[in-house]
């Protein structure tokens, strides 16, 4: 998404934004993407005896959107996309009045994701274009105030009274927004009694329309990808990097890791010169692991796209396990050939390409997808699971 915008490429530039972004996050490091990261929903986050337990700590819940991340910086210069690479995108002119009416916003720092919303099905969406809304889910700073330190309803407040409140206002006042290229509006939350509410809006993608699974939102007309649940603490600060008290549930589909990949040659009988095949592989403590996760088996179609791929061993890659999906290994030793392949009933499948990313995931992650994935914990559960525990409290 935003394929128009480069980032900013002036060395001097980047620096100055990065160190307005980390003194609006109060934090010190000012090469690393400090945005918060969910873990993998496991079985024990249902365990009331855990601590980071769905039934010991108040949450939110919001569907999971299958769009791209970015903060959002509003300076006094302009507004800026920070992606996870920590590159700044400046945004065209965008308008964001102050509540108070003097003058615009400034020092501000929202957590968000952009996402291209299909519209066809809204009564006057046939043949429109899709459209780009900027969801907001969290704000780091409004205004030069300081909110990590808040509960999730205070800083969710400031978003909505102080940033996009304005805007409305000034909306029904007869300000034209038409020319900005997203609109800006605030994630649904959810309490979590009315968890069946959002799957019920959840269905399977149609078929070649990009979508394994479809959000149908129901206020607006709006349909998106979508790749499971987000549960927020509502109690708890806005915390820098991986997050315990902040859980993604995915589907069993869905339990995706991102790798590297890596080309190995060797030559093969029957073909002319050396051959590709490819590894992947996982990050630890920011810096690529020197030994390969395992092998990756593509199918034929994208085997071409990755052996035709100059940049193949840059690519960041999404994958997720598929218990049938068989996987051809081969013997570590280099002096051998691809004659003779080992198959697994089992392995990563390829599912798309990561171009917002350029390390893998981190051994922790990685350990964490394979412990949810292990568990399994299905839809039916967690409902099933939640709900016990509500009717134990009324009793």
């Amino acid at each position: 998404m935003l394929p128009t915008l480069k980032p900013v490429a002036n060395a001097s530039e980047k620096a100055a934004l990065r160190q307005i972004f980390m003194q609006l996050m109060r934090e010190n490091d000012s090469e690393s993407f400090p945005g918060s990261q969910p873990v993998s929903f496991e079985r024990k986050h249902l365990d009331p005896n855990e601590g980071v337990s769905l039934q010991r700590k108040g949450y939110y819940a919001a569907e999971k959107t299958d769009g791209v991340r970015y903060m959002f910086l509003i300076t006094a210069q302009g507004a800026y996309m920070v992606d996870r690479k920590f590159e700044f995108r400046k945004v065209p002119a965008m308008y964001f009045p102050r509540r108070t009416g003097e003058g615009e916003l400034d020092r501000t720092l929202l957590d968000g994701e952009l996402v291209l919303d299909d519209v066809s099905s809204r009564p006057d969406g046939e043949g429109a274009a899709p459209r780009m809304r900027y969801l907001s889910y969290d704000a780091c700073c409004v205004a030069g105030e300081q909110l990590r330190d808040l509960a999730l309803p205070l800083r969710l407040m400031h978003l909505r009274r102080e940033v996009l409140g304005p805007r409305f206002e000034a909306g029904a006042k007869g300000h034209d927004f038409s020319s900005e290229l997203f609109t800006m509006e605030m994630k649904d939350f959810f309490s979590m009694t009315h968890l069946p509410h959002i799957f019920n809006q959840v269905s399977k993608g149609v078929e070649d329309s990009g979508m394994l699974y479809a959000y149908q939102d129901p206020l607006r007309g709006y349909k998106h990808g979508n790749d499971g649940i987000i549960f927020t603490s509502i109690g708890d600060v806005y915390g820098c990097g991986t997050c315990r008290n902040l859980l993604k549930w995915k589907p069993a589909d869905m339990n995706s890791v991102d790798f590297q990949v890596r080309t190995v040659w060797r030559n093969e009988t029957g073909s002319p010169g050396p051959q590709p095949r490819f590894q992947i592989f996982i990050a630890q403590s920011g810096m690529l692991q020197s030994e390969p996760y395992d092998w990756i088996t593509f199918s034929p179609k994208m085997q071409e796209r990755f052996e035709n791929d100059a940049l193949a061993d840059r690519r960041v890659i999404e994958c997720v396990y598929d218990p049938e999906w068989e996987t051809l290994t081969y013997p570590d030793d280099d002096d051998v050939t691809w004659d003779n392949p080992v198959p697994r009933r089992g392995g990563w499948k390829y599912e798309r390409m990561r171009e917002d990313k350029t390390l893998p995931n981190d051994v922790k992650t990685v350990k964490s997808v394979e412990q949810s994935a292990k568990d399994g914990v299905t839809q039916e559960e967690l409902l099933s699971r939640l709900q016990q525990h509500y009717n134990s409290l009324r009793r």
